[in-house]
């Protein structure tokens, strides 16, 4: 990757020497995509990756330093601190030995790998906010590429009564007369006849 955090065309270094074959080729690239282009890890932790300088923090921090203005300079304890953050967050969602397992080993669970790095996308994708307008608690489970036609429409049909603005609008709109009918259902203790069955209908919908 460089340093526009575009990836190369063809492989370098290590990987190209690997001669991957394209599904796992394919899973390097997107997973060094994820680590540098989102927020899981900080730009320090991603600066110590891009250094060539050594494998020490210290050196690739210092050799920053150099040209970097005194408000953009790291303390390198800082540094060391936010980079070991980082990598217990990987290894949430990663094996330690991940890496090395796909470079090495063309028999690697690879679709496991693959199903834990779409799990880590869709936790830290941006389009994720979009579900803050949802007042619905979704399942943090593992994220799925496909749905049937009549199983999204479903979804669609259950989520949409929970978004915000529709909550809000109907909130908006909801006719005063009903809105007080209900309150004095809530709020009689004694009810009778057909006030006392809505009553309780009411009372199930709501427990």
């Amino acid at each position: 990757m460089d340093y526009e955090n575009n990836l190369y065309e063809r492989p370098i270094g290590i990987i190209a020497k690997r001669n991957l074959d394209k599904k796992r080729d394919s899973f390097i690239r997107n997973y060094i995509s994820f680590i540098m282009n989102s927020k899981i890890i900080s730009d320090t932790t991603k600066l110590y990756i891009r250094s060539s300088s050594s494998n020490s923090v210290a050196a690739a921090i210092k050799n920053y330093n150099q040209t970097a203005s005194e408000d953009e300079a790291i303390n390198i304890k800082t540094a060391q601190s936010k980079i070991n953050y980082d990598i217990n967050k990987l290894l949430k969602y990663f094996p330690d030995n991940m890496l090395s397992e796909v470079l090495v080993h063309s028999s690697c669970n690879l679709d496991d790998y693959i199903r834990r790095l779409n799990l880590a996308i869709a936790d830290y994708s941006k389009k994720n906010k979009l579900l803050d307008n949802l007042d619905l608690k979704i399942a943090r489970v593992a994220a799925q590429e496909s749905l049937e036609e009549d199983e999204f429409n479903e979804l669609i049909s259950i989520i949409k009564p929970y978004i915000k603005s529709h909550m809000r609008y109907i909130e908006e709109n909801l006719d005063t007369k009903a809105c007080g009918y209900l309150l004095y259902l809530m709020s009689t203790p004694q009810l009778d006849g057909e006030n006392k069955e809505r009553y309780n209908l009411v009372k199930q919908l709501l427990e």
